[in-house]
């Protein structure tokens, strides 16, 4: 069966954009994917939230590296008509958002805990498209 290729290019180039994100803006790509910032020095106030305050983790940038890679991975793989490996692929991608909402359940600290549901909500939808292409081809 031949899907349409928009699902995988959106996929793809959304992945692309949040990747891209982990450089452009790292500060803002930390709290958003759960992930408080590092204190400095200069920011051990008690008086601020800690989440507010610090520098981005550096595995943000490798965060941002997994997600163009996986971005990449899909739009080249609808580029070249590869249907199965695309929803192998998102299978696969699908158990980054699992274990990411645990990694940000458990270590996402109590303001940035309830990011763990948009990661685990990513597992669902990758799990999801991938196990609908899968029954679709059988």
């Amino acid at each position: 069966m031949t899907f349409s290729p928009v699902s995988a290019y959106l996929l793809g180039s959304l992945s692309l954009a949040i990747g891209l994100n982990s450089f452009v803006r790292p500060c803002g790509e930390c709290e958003r994917f759960g992930l408080s910032l590092e204190p400095t020095p200069s920011t051990t106030s008690p008086q601020i939230e800690p989440s507010k305050i610090g520098a981005p983790s550096a595995l943000i940038y490798l965060k941002g590296i997994r997600e163009i890679t996986y971005g990449l991975a899909l739009i080249a793989l609808q580029y070249y008509g590869q249907e199965t490996a695309i929803t192998i692929v998102a299978a696969i991608l699908s158990l980054a958002g699992l274990g990411d909402g645990f990694m940000v359940w458990n270590y996402g600290g109590s303001t940035l805990k309830r990011k763990a549901f948009g990661h685990w909500m990513a597992w669902v939808v990758f799990a999801g498209w991938s196990w609908w292409r899968a029954v679709s081809m059988a």
